[in-house]
């Protein structure tokens, strides 16, 4: 009876069933569903699959034969998987490889801002008003959803997980995803302020006149378009979901930080501690201005002009102009 059930067409096709959800096509490994009354995706539920992996790598999957006592066969291996383990695994390889990448986007940065200013010095401080921005996002980042500084506030966007405080945690990729964006906006605000700055400088002034001067005419225009970004990272803190709730907030820091901070206060100081001319080092002013009459003075790297691929926002009447009152004369 019992081989003539397991002959039976639609019994073979259910047993194959059961089979299939229990094992791969090649009848080479078994899954074993395991429920528990954990949260896989909270800090308690990575300590326990990190201890059953551990666990797991101890042990071996053996038989033994009744037959020869004390000998063993391994049949194989123990994994655990699932998708909580998958997102553990991939925030794992991304925090190892994060130092990389932010150290080539660094290099990179620096490649086109030395290339673009024609200076070694200008990409240096780029870089570390950059670094400075960041850490001081981050560290803020962490405060606010990992050690809850400001839960007791009862906002909704700045409240950490249920758990514990010492199991509050900040989501993967929120630093990586922030990371991205920061930079992007960070070398805008920095580029907008140095363009300006380099043409002062370029047209006679010195480095704090020029930065002064810099300010008063691009310091409006940065300001605006951070209040900008931040009004539309703001909108992020609005959401109901927590990932969205964490990045929005370090988006909004780092704009509010770059800015009101970094482009106002950082640049302007560090300008003032270095010598003149060693703000633009290798970089020198001309000591004469030429300008012929008639036709478009020559701009270049010892003129009034600009790095290449820079457009400037001043006019040929001002430049004009500015040649002129280093010739003594006045339009």
């Amino acid at each position: 009876l019992l081989i003539s059930l397991l002959e039976n067409p639609l019994a073979k096709k259910y047993g194959d069933f059961l089979v299939n959800g229990f094992s791969n096509e090649d009848r080479t490994a078994t899954k074993v569903r395991v429920k528990t009354t954990l949260d896989p995706f909270s800090t308690v539920g990575q300590k326990w699959i990190a201890a059953v992996r551990d666990a797991m790598a101890a042990s071996e999957v053996w038989v033994s034969d009744p037959s020869f006592p004390g000998d063993t066969t391994v049949l194989g291996e123990m994994h655990l998987t699932g998708m909580a383990q998958e997102q553990m695994d991939g925030a794992a390889d991304t925090f190892a490889s994060l130092p990389r990448v932010i150290g080539a986007t660094l290099l990179i940065v620096m490649a086109v801002l030395g290339s673009a200013f024609r200076s070694a010095v200008v990409p240096l401080r780029a870089v570390l008003c950059l670094s400075w921005m960041l850490l001081v996002t981050f560290g803020l980042g962490v405060l606010v959803y990992q050690h809850g500084v400001l839960q007791s506030l009862g906002i909704r966007p700045f409240l950490t997980s249920p758990d514990p405080p010492a199991h509050h945690a900040m989501y993967w990729m929120t630093p990586c995803i922030a990371f991205s964006i920061l930079v992007g906006l960070g070398l805008d605000y920095d580029i907008f302020l140095m363009d300006s700055v380099m043409e002062h400088w370029q047209s006679g002034k010195d480095g704090k006149s020029a930065v002064v001067t810099s300010l008063d005419q691009a310091g409006t225009i940065i300001s605006a378009a951070g209040v900008i970004m931040f009004l539309a990272f703001g909108a992020l803190l609005a959401s109901t979901t927590p990932v969205l709730n964490q990045i929005g907030f370090m988006l909004c820091v780092g704009v509010l930080l770059d800015c009101f901070v970094t482009t106002k206060v950082t640049i302007p100081c560090l300008m003032a501690l270095v010598p003149d001319d060693a703000n633009f080092w290798p970089l020198k002013q001309s000591a004469t201005r030429e300008l012929a009459i008639g036709r478009e003075p020559s701009f270049g790297l010892e003129g009034i002009g600009q790095p290449p691929g820079f457009r400037r926002s001043l006019s040929w009447k001002w430049k004009y102009g500015v040649a002129l009152e280093h010739l003594g004369h006045t339009i």
